[in-house]
């Protein structure tokens, strides 16, 4: 296989790895805190959805992470006040927000299947973005990219200390 048949496969990678170092981050955190939450999957979701509609609806990239934010938060507030306040089992509270998520973002993005709306725009690293092979796949990724591995950094640099 050519070198240059790889940048593709590597470039859809790392575009689909990103959601997923963001959703295990915050996982990450949340089981340092002594909390087991397994709908992160269905807050995904929700947000993903989301983004995608306000977006849409918008034509802001801004309002649509945003928005995204917003619905994970209350997807997680829920999560809080069920097993917080109600003492539900953290388990069952979990797989049911996973669910929940699962068929709310299924319901709300019915009307979206087949709505195209453009990617993120990509930043190129002036200089490092020519280098062969590497910049492309290394720096020439969009916003998002580049704050998951910043997040990923500064949370392992906290817990550690």
């Amino acid at each position: 296989m050519a070198l240059e048949a790889v940048i593709p496969i590597l470039l859809t990678i790392i575009s689909a790895a990103t959601p997923l170092l963001l959703a295990g981050i915050g996982e990450l955190v949340t089981e340092r805190s002594g909390v087991l939450n397994l709908g992160v999957e269905g807050m995904m979701l929700a947000g993903a959805v989301t983004a995608f509609a306000v977006t849409f609806a918008s034509g802001s990239y801004t309002l649509g992470i945003l928005a995204a934010a917003l619905a994970g938060m209350a997807m997680a507030f829920v999560f809080g006040v069920l097993t917080l306040t109600l003492v539900s089992n953290q388990v069952a509270t979990g797989l049911a927000l996973t669910l929940f998520g699962l068929g709310l973002s299924a319901l709300l993005g019915a009307g979206f299947v087949g709505s195209p709306i453009a990617p993120l725009p990509k930043l190129a690293i002036p200089g490092l973005s020519s280098i062969p092979v590497l910049g492309p796949v290394l720096f020439h990724q969009d916003a998002l990219v580049y704050l998951s591995v910043a997040l990923a950094v500064g949370v392992a640099w906290f817990l550690k200390r």
